[in-house]
Order: C-alpha cells, then structure tokens, then sequence
C-alpha cells in the first residue's frame, strides 16, 4: 500500500465562459442535445470528442445510463440525491481542462462545504470508469482496475487514493484513456448557488 498522500480540499468545476456553469445536458431534449453538440464540437479545442455522429449518438445513450447507476448506488450507500442527474466536478485541480474551452472559466468550492450525502465520487470521470468497467471499448480493458465501475462516498475515495494514488495527469497511459481525474457528483443545486468564478494567474 502507498502512503498515506495529501488529500485534496477543494473541487473545480471547469466551463465555457460564454455559458452557465453547472449545466446538465441529460435535462436537454434530443433537438437541444444535437445542436448543443454541435457547439461543443467546436468549442472543443483540444480534442473533438463530438466531431463524430456516432459519438454523439453513444454519449445520449450512455450518459443517462451511468446518471441512473450512479445515483441508484450512491443512494444504496445512504446518499440523498435532490437530482437525477448530478452536477459535476473534479477532486483537486485539473487545469488541462482548460484547453477543452475557446474561454474557460472555473468555479472552485471547499469540500467542507459540500454535506457527505451530497456528494460522491469515482475513479476516473464516471463515463470513462463505467466504459472501461463494462468492456465497453476493447482497448481499454488493459487498464481495468478493481476502483473502476465503482461510486465511493467521501471515506471510500479516501482510501481508494491512499491504495493507488490520485491519477497521474502526465502518465501517457492516464492520458490515451481519459484515466486523468477523480470526479466529483453534487446532487443538490442550492450548494453551488454562492460561488463564483476564479481568477487565473
């Protein structure tokens, strides 16, 4: 087992300036979700996860599928959703998800702020760890890990990171798969009402 390590304190939530933060796109009708990918598709610098008919029309299936998961497993482990579909953030800081905006924008918020049946976790975002989880996509089964396909409370992802470590954002491997992030689902919108974005040096 690795040593304990320095756990983050704060959550981020990264976004395009010219929109509103803490935007679910599940809560769009199809119409609104295609013409919002076509935005997306262009705003989405670095890599064009959406250029694509065919990932667009797997993420409109998939996404509300791991919504569903992961709220019905996080209320299992005595969380109290007020969403069906959760507000997303990411453990610690992530800045290369600031190539992802043509103007990025971020909101940062304590932990301590956030009560622990508010929020939950997985390892990595939860799209990527149900996909590799579920052998979704064939390349990424090499990276299978036991944390994958998995929704922690705050005192499980605690110890999910001081058995393995928190992701390596440099690691060629962590980046070819998406395995970059602990993601970070709020499930009530009142908590995120009182902050505001942050300034970039």
């Amino acid at each position: 087992m690795l040593s304990k390590i320095m756990f983050p304190d704060t959550l981020y939530h990264y976004y395009e300036k010219t929109r509103l933060p803490f935007l679910s796109i599940s809560e769009l009708d199809p119409e609104k979700f295609s013409g919002l990918m076509d935005e997306f598709a262009a705003l989405d610098i670095l890599d064009n996860r959406f250029d694509e008919k065919w990932k667009r029309d797997f993420y409109l299936e998939f996404r509300p599928y791991v919504e569903k998961v992961l709220h019905d497993r996080f209320t299992e482990k005595g969380g109290r959703p007020l969403l069906k579909t959760p507000r997303y953030m990411t453990l610690g800081p992530a800045t290369w998800f600031l190539d992802w905006y043509e103007n990025p924008e971020a909101i940062s918020i304590p932990l301590s702020s956030i009560p622990l049946d508010k929020v939950s976790f997985t390892f990595p975002d939860s799209m990527m760890s149900y996909l590799i989880a579920e052998n979704r996509y064939e390349p990424f089964a090499k990276y299978k890990m036991p944390y994958h396909g998995e929704v922690f409370t705050l005192d499980e992802i605690k110890d999910v990171i001081d058995e393995h470590g928190m992701p390596d954002e440099e690691d060629p491997n962590n980046i070819e798969h998406g395995n970059r992030i602990i993601e970070a689902q709020i499930w009530d919108l009142e908590i995120l009402n009182n902050y505001h974005p942050i300034e970039f040096q």
